[in-house]
């Protein structure tokens, strides 16, 4: 958890950092012409970084944690213009990584190949209109765990995501868009099987972390 806490204070200063550099390019930048009206639609893709995601675990028989390994991600988001400031937010996230199990007192050994994907739906609020346009997130939505390995079967997770970001827009319609997430999975009570080997999970709360940059179009 230290490792995840000192990981979510560099996003956070990477956004806040990011924020500011973008600022200042734009400091001197005429603002959006407002004779046409805000886009109604907003299509984001970006990709990035995703960590953190461990819960405790017994596998056949032996107590210990399981971990989603660190990785690259990807994603998308689809937004709608509510009102001034307030936009509703589809945001897909997709992990391709591996699950660790580690015994108690034990070496971490690979269990197998997992997807890890986030669906999400909220709302994105701008902190601030303009080219520059600052803005925080939180949403609700699904988290899917998914082996890439026959004989163990995929689970659904209800989980919540809460966000802070940038979009810098060039033109009126097109910009790049920063971003840090805290995803969490709610995991309860549950039990894995697969070929040779069970394990049951204790209800908890899986905390995962992504950074993540793009393109965004208005439409």
């Amino acid at each position: 958890m230290t490792r995840l806490m000192q990981l979510a204070v560099a996003a956070c200063a990477l956004t806040v950092g990011l924020t500011s550099a973008v600022e200042a390019q734009f400091s001197s930048a005429r603002p959006v012409r407002s004779s046409r009206p805000e886009p109604r639609f907003e299509v984001a893709v970006f990709g990035g970084y995703q960590f953190g995601g461990n819960w405790d675990a017994v596998v056949g028989g032996t107590p210990g944690r399981l971990d989603v390994a660190d990785h690259g991600n990807y994603g998308m988001s689809f937004a709608v213009r509510a009102r001034p400031g307030v936009l509703g937010e589809f945001l897909y996230l997709r992990q391709p990584s591996t699950l660790f199990f580690q015994p108690v007192n034990g070496i971490k050994e690979e269990v197998f190949p997992v997807q890890v994907a986030y669906y999400q739906l909220g709302g994105m609020y701008e902190m601030a209109r303009g080219r520059l346009r600052p803005f925080g997130s939180l949403s609700a939505g699904a988290t899917h765990f998914n082996p890439k390995e026959s004989g163990f079967g995929s689970e659904w997770r209800f989980s919540v995501a809460a966000g802070l970001g940038v979009r810098a827009f060039i033109t009126e319609r097109i910009g790049v868009r920063g971003q840090a997430h805290l995803l969490i999975p709610f995991q309860w009570a549950g039990v894995y099987c697969g070929i040779g080997v069970c394990g049951t999970t204790g209800g908890s709360a899986v905390v995962q972390g992504q950074v993540s940059g793009g393109l965004v179009v208005g439409l």
